[in-house]
């Protein structure tokens, strides 16, 4: 499932609270993010893990590519991710608008024309299964903790690391979320 249209309200009222709040019991929330260097088309994919208390659960990080494709495979790592720790609730916060509406269409003849139809598919394929996924748009002041690994792995090509505790320059955007 994919909500954005009570983003978009708020947005266009100018409601929006520019705070991280965790997901009700027993969910978790998965943060993604993508940065990518135009001159070098060097990737970043950054996604953390929280649970209803705000503790962090997990973390990912990869990289090589495009922008939306940085967005999009950050997704498919941080929902393969949740999956696989056995979370079958999750509430999925993407800063990309252009990955969230992705999954806001139903398939067509000509999906496989998209630059990131191998991607695309596979997550399409992930949020079939037997789960609770709602996918939605986030402002990037709200996605920090995500952006901040993204941010990271943009600059450190070559690494796909997960992370079972949050890294250090992880803890000041991870603080500030747990003080709002």
């Amino acid at each position: 499932m994919v909500e954005n249209n009570v983003y978009n309200a708020k947005r266009s009222l100018g409601e929006e609270s520019a705070l991280w709040r965790p997901p009700e019991h027993p969910w978790v929330k998965l943060n993604t993010d993508g940065s990518w260097l135009t001159g070098s088309c060097a990737m970043g994919m950054g996604g953390a893990i929280r649970d209803w208390t705000g503790m962090w659960r997990g973390g990912v990080l990869a990289g090589h590519g495009d922008a939306l494709r940085a967005e999009l495979l950050a997704l498919e790592d941080g929902l393969s991710l949740c999956w696989e720790g056995g979370f079958r609730k999750v509430r999925c916060e993407c800063d990309c608008l252009g990955a969230v509406t992705l999954f806001q269409e139903r398939l067509t003849h000509r999906d496989y024309l998209h630059n990131h139809y191998d991607v695309i598919r596979r997550i399409k394929r992930m949020l079939a299964r037997d789960w609770v996924v709602y996918v939605s748009h986030i402002s990037r002041e709200i996605n920090s903790v995500a952006h901040t690994p993204a941010n990271w792995g943009v600059r450190n090509i070559g690494s796909n690391v997960f992370w079972r505790s949050p890294q250090e320059f992880v803890l000041l955007p991870l603080g500030r979320d747990s003080m709002s």
